[in-house]
């Protein structure tokens, strides 16, 4: 399985591995999964129930859900309960107070004019009046009325205004409504009652109070609307309450119960779509995050979708660990949950990416935990077993911050059992009537736990490294053992090169550092880089010793193909010895295909035809990665400034310098993402450490002049 996995991997082009297309696929691809794998603990389950029958399973709400038709029920209920409002407009108060002061007005009018053109009036004269007035008036009198008025001086006009107001205004300001006109002809007859002016005065006031009299109470439509708007308010709706017992095993199923069971999203042919929705913009959320924390720090997994996918891979394979630790959470171990090795995935996550990004998926691991081993249909999230989850994966995640040893694993384990221990006995003790025999189960669990965490991610690590080609630190530092076979190998069979693969290593390491690569891996690789040379050691001058050099009595031709073929025999041997990937890589790749420049020259000075340069140059492939490249220019920087006598600061300057120009003329660096300001820093590096190598020393003097002296 894990050779078809690595075969896969490596199918894919090298452009897909940094394609942001791919990246955002794989994105989306760890949001569906996730969003499947808690699907089930979010959604609930759906029954094939019908009106009246019996049902033959108890339910309960899953999930506070509101019953909006009761609700709109009992706020229609409230609202027809409010009477219609009425109010007393006083602006119709004061307009009948007009009309009634300018029917005296229009009635003193008339009489003046008459008076006017004739000082006597007799009674067609009398009758014109009493025809102009009605035409004035807006109310229908008798004509006694008309004809009292127009009789009347102009004192008695007055009284009769006075007394005429005051019955209107007093009647008016007390109000009444439309139907109410009984009620009003008795207030007027009873206030006209104790008048003492005649009688026709009396009936003429009586008549014209009524007319100026309407009903000042009026409905209004406006302050009735927002009684009923807040009654309607003040209905509080009815709750359906998570846990609420909707229908018994063995009940009968009435209308009601039918209608409550679809609310709540129970029936088969009718779920609630709103957890799914819910779901969604929650998992959605949480990968946003982490493609927000990735895509803005500088980490590797930026950039290389190989290792988002092991980044994928592990947060998955923790969740499914989880769901199966989940199936038994209804067995007669209610507390199954605490058992689950939640922290392996924080732990494979320091171990291979960051220790930063593995508390970020902790917190997502310790959310998932709390949904998936949530056994109450009351709330949603199980907090308890969330924190516990959580303090295990911080616990996990720190103890092998930093850490190269794979021991280490195995103490950060024993830590995450001291660290679940604790959590679980302070969860227990905060939430739950202390039972000793159940208290000690949880601590077998909480150790359980624990040991599983650290026993999984042993497990997975070799898995991870050979089906994703990506080497863990302790990895490395394993491969980086003097008792490694191929290492002990090197250093008897070939001590020159194994001196120059230590330079090197010393070189690479410190350039790598300086511009943020993988130091550890570029010491590695050099610790390997020249393992080729083993096939026929004799033929490269940091192993002959002094002696006689092969080369100088043989063709350039077959020189060439010896040193040549040193990278592919590297690449075979460690093939042959199963050292990962990268390691292979920098074999193959740190002399890219540059020229072999003293064979070259010797050949062209010797043959009779015209010689190729392709003829004498390494098979490569350039350097793919910085790493790679680093090595390569290391290498070729220890070999030439070993041919100096004495080097000084300036000389090795010039020569580093100059070798890196020369692989950058020769476009030995145009497969890697390494910038000018990279190799500047890259130079730096290299000649710091070289100056500190060969650093000038004390000349001692020699033994026959300390006996002279």
């Amino acid at each position: 399985m894990k050779k078809r996995l690595l075969q896969s991997v490596q199918r894919i082009p090298n452009n897909w591995k940094t394609s942001r297309a791919m990246r955002a696929l794989l994105f989306v691809l760890l949001a569906i999964a996730i969003y499947f794998l808690l699907l089930e603990h979010v959604i609930p389950k759906t029954y094939d129930l019908q009106r009246n029958m019996i049902s033959d399973v108890l339910v309960t709400a899953p999930m506070e859900v509101e019953d909006t038709e009761s609700t709109k029920k009992l706020q229609g209920d409230a609202i027809k309960a409010v009477s219609p409002i009425y109010t007393m407009d006083e602006r119709i108060i004061a307009n009948q107070l007009k009309v009634l002061d300018q029917i005296f007005r229009d009635v003193t009018d008339v009489k003046l004019k008459r008076e006017e053109e004739s000082a006597l009036t007799n009674s067609s004269e009398q009758q014109q009046d009493k025809e102009k007035l009605k035409e004035l008036v807006p109310y229908n009198f008798s004509d006694e009325t008309y004809q009292t008025l127009l009789k009347q001086t102009p004192e008695s006009l007055a009284t009769m205004k006075a007394i005429s107001r005051n019955i209107v205004s007093s009647i008016m300001l007390e109000g009444f409504r439309s139907g109410e006109e009984v009620k009003v002809k008795d207030r007027v007859t009873e206030q006209l009652t104790t008048s003492e002016l005649e009688s026709r005065m009396v009936q003429a006031i009586r008549e014209v109070a009524l007319a100026t009299v309407v009903p000042n109470i009026v409905f209004d439509e406006q302050a009735t609307e927002q009684a009923k708007d807040r009654v309607a308010r003040s209905v509080k709706p009815v709750i359906i309450h998570k846990g609420e017992i909707l229908v018994g095993e063995g009940e009968y199923i009435t209308d009601e119960i039918y209608r409550k069971l679809g609310v709540a999203g129970l029936l088969t042919h009718n779920p609630n779509y709103y957890p799914y929705i819910g779901l969604a913009l929650f998992v959605s959320l949480a990968v946003v995050f982490f493609h927000l924390y990735i895509s803005k720090g500088a980490l590797e997994i930026r950039v290389n979708n190989t290792q988002l996918l092991m980044f994928i891979v592990i947060i998955l394979l923790n969740l499914v660990v989880l769901k199966t630790v989940s199936l038994g959470k209804d067995l007669e171990y209610s507390f199954i949950g605490f058992l689950a090795p939640v922290a392996f995935g924080s732990m494979l996550i320091v171990l291979f990416i960051d220790y930063h990004l593995a508390l970020f998926a902790g917190g997502l691991f310790s959310i998932c935990a709390s949904l998936m081993f949530n056994s109450s249909s009351e709330y949603l999230f199980n907090y308890g077993y969330g924190f516990v989850a959580l303090a295990a994966c911080v616990t996990g995640a720190y103890c092998l911050h930093n850490r190269t040893k794979r021991r280490n694993i195995l103490l950060a384990g024993l830590f995450v059992v001291f660290t679940n221990i604790i959590s679980v006995t302070s969860i227990y003790m905060l939430f739950y009537s202390v039972k000793w025999a159940e208290l000690f189960q949880l601590y077998g669990f909480a150790i359980t736990s624990g040991l599983l965490a650290s026993i999984l991610t042993i497990g997975f690590v070799p898995f991870l490294e050979s089906s994703f080609g990506i080497l863990s630190s302790m990895k490395l530092i394993e491969l980086s053992s003097p008792n490694q076979p191929l290492l002990r190998r090197l250093l008897m069979e070939t001590p020159g090169t194994y001196h120059h693969s230590i330079m090197v290593a010393n070189l690479s390491e410190a350039a790598a550092e300086a511009i943020g690569a993988n130091g550890l891996l570029a010491r590695v690789g050099a610790y390997y880089h020249d393992v080729g040379k083993m096939k026929r050691p004799q033929f490269f001058i940091e192993n002959q010793m002094g002696g006689e050099n092969p080369h100088d009595k043989q063709a350039p031709t077959l020189s060439r193909t010896i040193i040549l073929s040193h990278t592919e025999d590297g690449v075979k041997l460690l093939q042959e010895y199963n050292l990962p990937k990268p390691i292979q890589d920098i074999a193959a790749q740190h002399h890219g295909t540059s020229l072999l420049r003293f064979f070259y020259h010797k050949a062209t000075q010797e043959a009779t035809r015209p010689i190729s340069e392709e003829e004498f140059r390494y098979p490569g492939p350039k350097p793919q990665f910085k790493e790679a490249a680093i090595v390569g220019i290391c290498d070729s920087v220890e070999a030439a400034v070993r041919s100096l006598a004495k080097p000084s600061p300036e000389q090795i300057e010039n020569l580093v310098r100059k070798i890196v120009k020369d692989r950058l003329d020769d476009r030995q660096l145009s497969e890697c993402d390494l910038t000018f300001l990279e190799l500047e820093q890259i130079t730096q590096s290299i000649c710091e450490t070289l100056k500190g190598i060969f650093h000038t020393r004390i000349e001692y003097p020699a033994e026959a002049e300390v006996k002279h002296a």
